[in-house]
């Protein structure tokens, strides 16, 4: 059966890092939920979005994606932000209502043509694009396994008020340190990540009527191509029609990097089958390793303690809601439970200890190669 997914859940400690509104005055909370059993601290989903790619920026060169302004709302700039361009719109996805940019001229003038453009659902606008791609890398917020107990820390600026009053500076300064408090909880977090292999490097934007403006910006930033270059005639599972015409974007070496086809009413980005396989290669490196997060000077980062992944016939969290720590340790039969859902096809398994399933499906995770040999 095809490998439609790929799902990592990871248990890792932090302290609650990604901090949310002031109680008042100068007392900073933590984000946090409540649950029949108590309050639990959280990560936010953009929180961990956010870091995830700045770690894949860091570690690969992920290079950021351009954004332009919509009525005072920054979104992400597009045709410029593509998925062929940009791994970053290919993963997480993007929303933009911008007007597309005119290519400029030989005199480096903006052409002024201006068209009507419409976005995914067929509706016009005069001002511009309102176009959606639905991430194929779902988030989960990292909730932690532990209850939070109030935990409260006192601080003060002591140190700076004696490096005042050394300087001869005490009649410019407060009387006393500046107090302030902030909300802790330190925990062991859970947090699943799950992409759709169906839809990464594919996309598909509708309109009524293709915009003067994005064909201007394809013929400029793009080759004559045909389908007979495409690396199948079905991407993803999804048969690639004959009626269109293609291009394809290629980097400063002349390597092709991906392409577009044009139709009447639609426009297909597709990403080369190597540059795609070396992405979700970046990713899975990232997920077995760890996520660089540092917020507020705390450095704890996303480092697995317990890393289970798996490849699905349909690109479900199957682990989400099993794993459990029980007597310090991973609750093995709630593992075997979600081991055995008939969307897993293959598993794997990266920490400290040797886990023994009953399943028979999972083995020890040694190379991220021991996985995509399951998606070529």
């Amino acid at each position: 059966m095809k490998t439609k997914g790929i799902t990592a859940t990871v248990i890792f400690e932090s302290s609650a890092v990604n901090r949310d509104d002031k109680l008042g005055g100068n007392i900073t909370s933590i984000k946090k939920m409540t649950r029949p059993d108590g309050v639990y601290s959280y990560m936010s989903r953009a929180f961990i979005r956010h870091h995830l790619f700045s770690t894949l920026h860091q570690q690969f060169d992920w290079k950021p994606a351009p954004v332009a302004k919509s009525k005072e709302v920054i979104q992400f700039a597009f045709p410029s932000a593509n998925i062929i361009d940009y791994p970053e719109m290919d993963f997480f996805g993007f929303m933009s209502t911008t007007t597309p940019e005119k290519p400029r001229t030989s005199r480096g003038k903006k052409n002024t043509t201006e068209e009507a453009s419409a976005n995914e659902t067929g509706s016009e606008s005069e001002k511009g694009l309102s176009l959606v791609r639905k991430a194929p890398l779902g988030i989960t917020k990292a909730i932690s396994l532990e209850t939070w107990q109030a935990d409260m820390s006192f601080n003060a600026n002591h140190d700076l008020v004696e490096r005042a009053l050394s300087q001869g500076k005490e009649e410019d300064m407060p009387k006393g340190p500046n107090p302030f408090q902030r909300e802790e909880h330190h925990s062991l977090y859970r947090v699943t990540f799950t992409l759709d292999l169906c839809r990464t490097g594919f996309s598909e934007h509708y309109f009524k009527k293709l915009p003067q403006a994005v064909m201007e910006w394809i013929n400029q930033n793009s080759q004559e191509s045909s389908q007979d270059e495409m690396y199948v005639n079905t991407i993803n599972g999804v048969a690639i029609e004959e009626d269109g015409t293609w291009r394809k974007i290629c980097d400063g070496e002349n390597k092709t990097k991906g392409f577009i086809g044009v139709y009447n009413n639609k426009l297909v980005f597709a990403v080369e089958k190597e540059e795609r396989m070396e992405r979700i290669k970046n990713l899975l490196y990232v997920l077995k390793n760890g996520l660089n997060i540092h917020s507020s000077t705390e450095s704890y980062g996303l480092i697995p303690k317990f890393l289970v992944m798996a490849t699905l016939s349909l690109p479900a969290p199957v682990f989400h809601s099993f794993i459990e720590i029980k007597n310090k340790t991973i609750d093995i039969e709630q593992l075997d439970f979600a081991l055995s859902n008939d969307y897993v096809q293959n598993a794997w398994y990266s920490g400290a200890h040797t886990i023994t399933s009953t399943t028979g499906k999972l083995v020890r995770l040694e190379n991220i190669e021991d996985i995509t040999a399951f998606l070529e």
